[in-house]
């Protein structure tokens, strides 16, 4: 039995292990982002460059081909005019040669290196583009995390309902046994305690499926005993700093990139070569025999008329720039929409609460003249309990609107780039 008890302790405390207790907004944005399961990417991105660049080294080593060919052909040149003393021999129809082809690159007209600005400006953008994917999360983690906060408001609100109800009853059931009550008013209030019971599950399942979905985002184990900090109200400069920001300069930095590669590539190339081989014949074609060869000279590349097409093509860059300049507008656009809003609504808590203030403090005067009317008989519980619900809707509205002014901040703060 002792074995046992220490058994049923021991598994327990590996259930708790891992809980959260107490969570704050900034470390649900930061565990948000470390358990994006497209973080890990950023190495393979960089494995992928590294890659890429490595390719591009290589083409300023050697290349070396190894070639093979076996012909007959049906004419071989002869001399026909006999000269008297000398045999010059005919070479055969049948002719074979194996050899090494070499080519070293001594300039490329800057291609290579374009190449590798092109790859890296490449490399960057992807990066920034998923900061923006990353940046997105904290929107989810403000829906999310305010949400449960709002729920465990209401259950706190609810509770109090719940906890004046059943001072009330312990007053009527008294009044109850001494006559002074009617049954109907002692069970409208434990009506009412059942209801207010009721609304707490609710609010309850809901904070729990809050929490186990910030859980999830986050990848850390929140449960009904988890208290989200309430977050400081603190709006930031108007200062925009969003990363889609910077993802379009460097979208336009890698066309311009791209745009002088496009420049590099009609550039001349020098490059030097050799061939070495054996074969039949070799270079001296009036010998029919088997014999090793080789040569090495020095060329020239370039491509002097490509009929426009390199002009074009900078073209096309050039349009798709002024694309994501388009693009960029439609964003500021759009983002001028949304903390115009998002400032609206900062504003719109920040009145209703100065409201909510007032009306509370009236609410409760008037709940408190319901209860000690109630208390001698000169209203109803059904009276009273109208009383009593406005005084918790006015609490409910309070801290509604409290948290509508948290998360307003957040959003305002998330949009501008600084949450």
């Amino acid at each position: 039995m002792k074995r046992t008890l220490i058994f049923l302790l021991l598994f327990s405390a590996a259930i708790g292990y891992g809980q959260v207790s107490s969570i704050n907004l900034e470390m649900c944005y930061r565990l948000a982002r470390k358990n994006y399961p497209k973080l890990s990417d950023t190495l393979r991105q960089q494995q992928i460059s590294d890659l890429k660049l490595k390719n591009f080294g290589t083409l300023w080593n050697p290349q070396l081909n190894l070639n093979g060919q076996a012909t007959y052909q049906s004419e071989v040149t002869k001399v026909s005019v006999p000269i008297p003393g000398v045999n010059i021999p005919s070479p055969s129809k049948d002719q074979y040669k194996v050899y090494l082809d070499l080519k070293q690159t001594i300039y490329d007209g800057g291609a290579t290196n374009a190449n590798s600005l092109v790859e890296k400006s490449g490399l960057v953008s992807d990066r920034q583009n998923l900061e923006v994917e990353l940046y997105a999360l904290n929107e989810k983690v403000n829906q999310l995390y305010f949400a449960v906060l709002l729920m465990t408001e209401n259950e706190f609100v609810m509770k109090l309902k719940q906890s004046v109800l059943d001072e009330r009853i312990k007053v009527l059931e008294s009044g109850y046994k001494n006559g002074t009550v009617t049954s109907r008013d002692l069970e409208l209030l434990k009506a009412e305690r059942l209801l207010t019971d009721q609304q707490i599950g609710e609010i309850q399942s809901e904070r729990i499926s809050g929490l186990g979905a910030l859980g999830i985002l986050t990848n850390q184990v929140l449960n009904e005993n988890t208290t989200l900090a309430e977050p400081i109200v603190n709006k930031k400069s108007d200062l925009i700093t969003r990363p889609e920001l910077k993802y379009f300069d460097l979208l336009g930095n890698k066309i311009d990139q791209n745009s002088q590669l496009l420049q590099k590539t009609r550039n001349p190339k020098i490059f030097g070569f050799g061939q070495a081989g054996y074969g039949r014949p070799g270079l001296n074609m009036l010998k029919n025999t088997f014999d090793p060869y080789y040569l090495v000279g020095l060329g020239v590349s370039w491509n002097i008329l490509d009929w426009k097409q390199t002009g074009r093509s900078r073209e096309i860059l050039e349009v798709q720039k002024q694309m994501i300049g388009s693009q960029r507008a439609i964003f500021d656009q759009n983002l001028s929409i949304a903390l115009f809003r998002a400032n609206e609504a900062i504003k719109k808590a920040e009145q209703l609460l100065k409201i909510d203030e007032e009306l509370v403090v009236l609410r409760e005067n008037i709940a408190k003249h319901s209860a000690s009317q109630l208390e001698n008989g000169t209203i109803t519980s059904a009276d009273y309990i109208v009383d009593l619900n406005a005084v918790t809707q006015a609490n409910i509205n309070k801290k509604s609107h409290k948290v509508q002014l948290f998360q307003a901040v957040a959003n305002y703060n998330t949009l501008a780039g600084k949450p």
